[in-house]
């Protein structure tokens, strides 16, 4: 039988152990973190800046939503892939945003490229999924190229705007899209035409 006096003294051990853990948890998690971490990149259209609050809202093109991101201490500005002034930031504006999100600071943006130029793939379409908003394009025999097009993607026939129930197999397509880090590759602008 283990004495009372052995039994308070694993549990002093137990209960300090479980203090330091716990004191130190989101110290270790912070430190631990540094380095590894990246930020969330988005594109989208401002549809309102705050200025008093160094804040703007961000109509993002995929997933589809509206975010508040303020502006880190450190922001960097770019406008066609050069550095660029705050003056980027205007209602209207397409932008690609690279921001943190974390519960205590919000969302806060460390890049801010406005006019960003998207990746472009000019294939035959091979398949199509409009439940999915997805589209399959043949490369070559063995290689496809998939890609989602986002919720506010342009689909332009000929030089006019149209719709994605347009869009048929076999048909040749400029697909212009956009390759975020960790994430899915989503598609802003579909354009069929003849090559």
């Amino acid at each position: 039988m283990i004495s009372p006096t052995r039994i308070l003294y694993r549990f002093v051990i137990l209960s300090s152990v479980a203090f330091v853990a716990l004191g130190l948890g989101p110290l270790a998690t912070d430190v631990s973190a540094r380095g590894r971490s990246f930020p969330i990149e988005v594109t989208g259209t401002i549809i309102n800046v705050d200025w008093p609050n160094s804040e703007f809202t961000l109509r993002v093109d995929e997933p589809a939503r509206i975010l508040v991101i303020g502006l880190r201490h450190d922001c960097k500005f770019l406008k066609n892939g050069v550095p660029a002034k705050i003056d980027i930031l205007k209602k209207g504006a397409y932008v690609k945003v690279s921001y943190f999100a974390t519960i205590f600071t919000g969302n806060l943006a460390v890049e801010i490229e406005a006019n960003p130029k998207p990746e472009l793939v000019h294939r035959v379409i091979e398949r199509i999924e409009p439940a999915n908003r997805q589209i399959t394009l043949r490369l070559n025999r063995s290689c496809r190229f998939v890609v989602r097009w986002a919720a506010t993607a342009r689909f332009i026939n000929r030089g006019r705007i149209t719709s994605p129930a347009k869009l048929r197999e076999g048909t040749p397509i400029n697909v212009s899209y956009y390759s975020p880090p960790f994430e899915s590759k989503y598609a802003v602008k579909l354009e069929t035409q003849p090559f």
